[in-house]
């Protein structure tokens, strides 16, 4: 993992931020059907069999969403008014998965972001269907960083498969499209994985806290 310097450090944070506006308010509205399914917090998605379910903590839409083998399977993804994600596996065995955010990034970054919150030490498995060069994965516990092969492995189809974890897990793929030589590339270039991790963090800030705020409301409501 890449550690910026004190003289680096306002210069990930103005970039960061930026990332951060990117990531929140991608849209493209017309990638919308009109068949899209929508859904709220309150619909479970659920794998019997494996004695886990899958949620989201905010409203959306996908235009398919099947559960093969014991995986959910959702197609055209879109999290209130996110870009749309392609596909998308789940599957949850002894856990409850709830989808905090989902998001594709398709700037001068490519990749996947994707946190979610997890009730029970069971295993989730994750697959974003992404063909992106030169891509490299980080998996955060809680906001900490854990070693591949510490709570988490990756196959060769690209399918994340989380152990044991609890509370808030991040799930984070980034690329600038190659593998090559980078010292002579600009610092944001040559620092993606770090840039793009504090991104992922203040995201996840940021997130939190609109949550926190629509429990309130929802609770202040029933209270009414």
């Amino acid at each position: 993992m890449l550690v910026a310097t004190n003289s680096n450090a306002v210069l990930i944070g103005i970039i960061a931020t930026l990332i951060v506006i990117l990531v929140l308010f991608q849209t493209s509205p017309n990638t919308i059907a009109q068949t899209d399914t929508s859904f709220t917090p309150a619909d479970k998605f659920s794998i019997p069999s494996y004695n886990g379910t899958v949620s989201f903590a905010v409203n959306g839409t996908y235009a398919n969403a099947t559960l093969e083998n014991d995986i959910w399977t959702f197609t055209n993804l879109r999290l209130n008014d996110s870009q749309p994600l392609k596909n998308l596996e789940i599957s949850a065995q002894n856990s409850n998965v709830t989808i905090l955010m989902v998001q594709v990034l398709n700037t001068t970054f490519q990749g996947a972001l994707l946190s979610y919150i997890v009730e029970g030490r069971g295993t989730q498995t994750f697959n974003f269907d992404l063909n992106i060069e030169g891509a490299e994965w980080s998996v955060l516990f809680n906001g900490a960083f854990i070693a591949e092969g510490e709570g988490w492995t990756l196959s060769l189809d690209q399918t994340l498969t989380i152990t044991g974890a609890t509370g808030n897990v991040t799930l984070m793929c980034i690329s600038l499209g190659g593998s090559g030589n980078r010292a002579n590339l600009p610092f944001y270039q040559q620092h993606s994985v770090a840039i793009a991790t504090a991104a992922a963090v203040a995201v996840m800030v940021v997130l939190a806290v609109g949550v926190r705020a629509r429990r309130r409301e929802h609770l202040a409501a029933v209270d009414w």
